[in-house]
């Protein structure tokens, strides 16, 4: 087993890379489950069989750029200002995701984010994961050890909560802070019976409070058909 701190630094660049957010699917349920029953058998996961380029449509409307993926009936819009960059796996056949970056933004050789805010967008077919993010969401709900007026757990300064958009639940989650790295906050959001989008923001620290007012917005305009 890893030390802690390489999983957060792995994690959370993995996160900056491209909104690959599965470290918590391993011990959230073993968590939450070890408080209730006992402990809990743990499985695995694969990344996510993500949607091509052509799925992410991008659309310039009277207010404002959209990134619209229809397959999963997602539309987000791009902060005013904000740069809108598609990215690829280094697949045969690649999968995709789109970043949207603030103009202030600026990273280092790694990757690592050293101003500025960035917002990842992945969605695609991952029917796994698509069950667990359920799942998730219904222990959430039912631990009774979360906060009643907003479904949220803390675990070692993780923070997961159930959030409503578009009539659909979703899993809220933000890692701690990081003096080098920063901090990443995100939902996932699973879509019929095997359809899951995820969509993460990472930030320095120096930037912490700008970047989740900007978060908050940027939720508030999501729509989920």
């Amino acid at each position: 087993m890893k030390k802690k701190s390489i999983i957060i630094l792995l994690f959370i660049l993995a996160v900056v890379a491209g909104g690959f957010f599965y470290f918590w699917y391993i011990w959230l349920p073993a968590q939450i489950a070890q408080e209730q029953q006992g402990p809990a058998q743990v499985s695995t996961t694969t990344p996510p069989t993500l949607f091509g380029k052509e799925d992410y449509k991008i659309e310039e409307r009277a207010d404002g750029k959209y990134i619209v993926v229809p397959k999963v009936g997602l539309t987000v819009k791009v902060p005013e200002g904000w740069k809108v960059e598609y990215k690829r796996t280094a697949d045969i056949e690649p999968q995709y995701w789109v970043d949207l970056l603030s103009p202030d933004l600026t990273t280092t050789t790694s990757n690592v984010l050293t101003n500025g805010c960035q917002i990842s967008i992945t969605a695609g077919n991952e029917e796994e994961n698509n069950k667990e993010t359920k799942a998730r969401i219904k222990l959430l709900k039912e631990n009774p050890n979360t906060k009643p007026e907003e479904i949220s757990y803390i675990y070692k300064n993780y923070t997961f909560k159930v959030i409503k958009i578009s009539n659909h639940d979703t899993l809220n989650w933000t890692t701690p802070e990081h003096s080098i790295i920063g901090q990443a906050t995100g939902i996932d959001i699973p879509i019929g019976k095997k359809e899951l989008i995820d969509i993460t923001m990472a930030f320095p620290l120096e930037n912490k409070e700008k970047c989740f007012q900007i978060w908050e917005d940027f939720l508030e305009n999501i729509v989920i058909e």
